[in-house]
C-alpha cells in the first residue's frame, strides 16, 4: 500500500520485481519478503487486496511452522474497542 521508505524496504521491493519477472509469476501469487539487517527489519506484503488480509495469512503460516516443530502459537488481541 505504502512506497518503500528506507533500505531494507527498498531492497524488499526490488525482490518482489524479480518475482513478477519470473516466467512462472502468475498475478495470483502473493508474497511476504522480510529482511533483518541486526538492527532494523523492512517487510513488504505484495499482491494481497489490504495489509489486513496479508497479515492474517501470514499468522496462519506462522501458526502452522510453530505446528510443524511441536508447538503452539497463540494470537490475542489487545485493546479492543
Amino acid at each position: 500500500m505504502g512506497e518503500p521508505h528506507d533500505r531494507l524496504t527498498r531492497l524488499c521491493d526490488a525482490m518482489t520485481d524479480a518475482l513478477v519477472a519470473s516466467p512462472d509469476y502468475a498475478d495470483t501469487v502473493k508474497c511476504a519478503i522480510f529482511l533483518d539487517d541486526g538492527n532494523r527489519g523492512g517487510l513488504v506484503l505484495f499482491g494481497w487486496e489490504d495489509d489486513a488480509t496479508a497479515v492474517a495469512h501470514l499468522f496462519a503460516h506462522l501458526r502452522a511452522i510453530f505446528n510443524a516443530n511441536g508447538q503452539e502459537m497463540l494470537v490475542v488481541p489487545l485493546n479492543q474497542g
